[in-house]
């Protein structure tokens, strides 16, 4: 996180691997969380007008390690984006550890804005299908994986990728929810990237 918030802090550039491309996401949620921290320091300043001397040093402190966290996590999801490289569609979202996904075996993809409540990579209870209209009956499981519960695009595979989320056994993924920040932007870049792979709806 402190290597992710120097290089933040520093407007390093992010350079995406030859021949490849990112994906960013979680936009929103580094929104909300700079309101809170905004917020934040304004009422620690008025809570240090009013705790006694002695209490300040710990006042501060707190506040500090405090807002480290806040921006360590802003930084650490900004400086983690998506990647499609080497025939694959690598998901990342800074905190949580990453899911790839091989092109080849993508067969449909479109944009699909929902809420899957959880962070990370969960299983999304009842929502065969993937929501997506398509593969009724289809055997495979339906995950999200995103900082927040909000998603913006679904893909379905070919065949189920077995996953480990953040909680229970493994998982046979069939659907893979998943947010960017241009959806449309995000749809097409994947598209482009298969054409020479193989063939997505």
């Amino acid at each position: 996180m402190l290597r992710d918030l120097k290089d933040w802090c520093a407007r390093r550039p992010l350079l995406p691997p030859e021949g490849g491309r990112l994906l960013t996401h979680s936009s929103d949620v580094r929104m909300v969380i700079w309101a809170m921290t905004g917020i934040e320091v304004v009422t620690a300043v008025v809570v240090d007008a009013m705790i006694p001397p002695a209490f300040r040093p710990l006042h501060i402190f707190w506040e500090v390690i405090l807002l480290v966290l806040c921006l360590g996590f802003c930084a650490m999801t900004a400086r983690a984006p998506h990647v499609i490289e080497g025939g694959v569609l690598r998901l990342r979202t800074g905190p949580f550890r990453e899911l790839i996904v091989p092109l080849a075996a993508v067969k449909s993809l479109r944009i699909a804005h929902g809420g899957h409540p959880g962070r990370g990579l969960r299983r999304v209870p009842g929502d065969a299908g993937g929501g997506a209209g398509e593969g009724e009956g289809a055997e495979g499981d339906v995950v999200a994986y995103s900082v927040s519960s909000a998603t913006s695009v679904v893909l379905e595979l070919i065949e189920p990728l077995p996953v480990r989320p953040r909680r229970g056994g493994c998982l046979r993924a069939r659907w893979v929810h998943f947010a960017v920040d241009e959806p449309g932007e995000a749809v097409r870049a994947i598209r482009q990237a298969i054409d020479g792979v193989g063939e997505v709806v």
